[in-house]
């Protein structure tokens, strides 16, 4: 018994003793320390300039208006332009398609010689309403009297039937030449064509859809803008700027401000910017239905600040030197140029944009400021 407690003595000893001796021979503890010297930051003037209130919004490139292009006559299709094809553009007055015309320059026809009839009538009647005058001035000499003459003896209601004819027979051939002039279908305004259904020897009845026809004078793009936004134009519109979204490199067509609809939906919250762009088409690589951005300039002004996009820390954060320490400053962008973001200007008057700044520097640290 008295062996395995003479093991543990002798072990307690040897690490009491080795305990010692590491406390007398070790290394002299490292005492805290604090840097006597402050951080140091590179810091560069703000950029100030004031510039037009922008709104950026997206819309689809959509035509005025949609015709349906369809025939007023029922008849044969007896010849197609070439033009009126998907893809094809028409001017003003182009002939696009006629309908066989027979039937209806016969029409024409008859309606011509029965007006020829009544106006013969009419010249009959007054030949013998001349008689009647002349019949009834004799008789009245041989009577030696001065009686009135009687309407009817003088064929006056016989005339007035053959001219009431006339106008009749007249308006039957104005109907006809007008039916006949619509056998001839002309573009109503100089358009292209989006979809075509027009072939030779086709019967068509009357309002059936031949062609798709959207205009080429102008077209409409409408803008979705939250009303917040919206509030930045009522100053006034200076210019539009679009640009398919596809390609925002390319040089912008300027548009024109036609008006804001102010009217919010269950669907939406947001306000419509009608802008108008004459002649679309005629922009290299626009076409119907493409996407495109706005860049709406007002005439309304602002200040902002320029901050280079590499200073820009996550959170839209950038670093300022403010009373001899370096602050986080929160920034709330305008428009983004290249590498160069401009800010609304929330900056002090004294505040300075730190340029350079050294690993693990704590927002609010006093600093050093080295001028660039």
């Amino acid at each position: 018994m008295e062996q395995p407690h003479l093991k543990i003595g002798l072990a307690c000893c040897v690490g009491i003793a080795a305990c010692s001796l590491i406390l007398l021979t070790g290394p002299e503890p490292l005492e805290e320390s604090l840097p006597e010297e402050k951080p140091r930051v590179s810091i560069g003037k703000f950029v100030r300039i004031v510039v037009a209130n922008t709104v950026t919004a997206f819309g689809v490139l959509s035509p005025r208006q949609s015709l349906q292009l369809t025939t007023q006559v029922p008849g044969e299709i007896a010849w197609v332009s070439d033009d009126l094809e998907a893809g094809g553009q028409v001017a003003e007055g182009d002939l696009l398609l006629r309908i066989d015309e027979r039937d209806y320059a016969i029409a024409v026809a008859g309606a011509e010689a029965r007006y020829a009839q009544a106006e013969a009538n009419i010249d009959i009647e007054e030949g013998r309403s001349e008689i009647a005058r002349l019949e009834w001035a004799a008789w009245q000499e041989n009577l030696d009297e001065d009686l009135p003459a009687n309407p009817l003896a003088l064929r006056a209601p016989q005339r007035a039937e053959a001219v009431a004819r006339r106008k009749a027979i007249g308006a039957e051939l104005d109907s006809a030449r007008l039916t006949l002039e619509r056998t001839a279908v002309h573009a109503p305004w100089p358009a292209t064509v989006v979809h075509a259904n027009a072939i030779v020897g086709q019967v068509l009845s009357v309002g059936e859809v031949t062609a798709t026809l959207f205009p080429l004078d102008y077209a409409v793009v409408e803008l979705q803008v939250p009303l917040k936004t919206v509030r930045l134009l009522d100053a006034g519109i200076d210019r539009i700027e679009l640009r398919p979204v596809h390609d925002l490199k390319t040089p912008p067509v300027v548009g024109t401000f036609e008006g804001i609809v102010r009217n919010l939906t269950d669907d939406t919250r947001l306000a419509t910017v009608r802008v108008r762009i004459d002649e679309p088409l005629g922009h290299e690589g626009w076409a119907y239905g493409m996407h495109l951005e706005a860049r709406l300039v007002a005439e309304q002004k602002r200040a902002v600040a320029l901050i280079p996009a590499d200073l820009i820390v996550s959170g839209n954060l950038i670093w300022v030197y403010r009373d001899g320490r370096a602050q986080r400053h929160q920034l709330y962008p305008v428009e983004i140029q290249g590498q160069t973001v401009s800010v609304e200007d929330n900056f002090g008057a004294g505040d300075a944009l730190i340029v350079e700044r050294p690993i693990g520097l704590f927002d609010g640290a006093r600093v050093d400021v080295a001028e660039m």
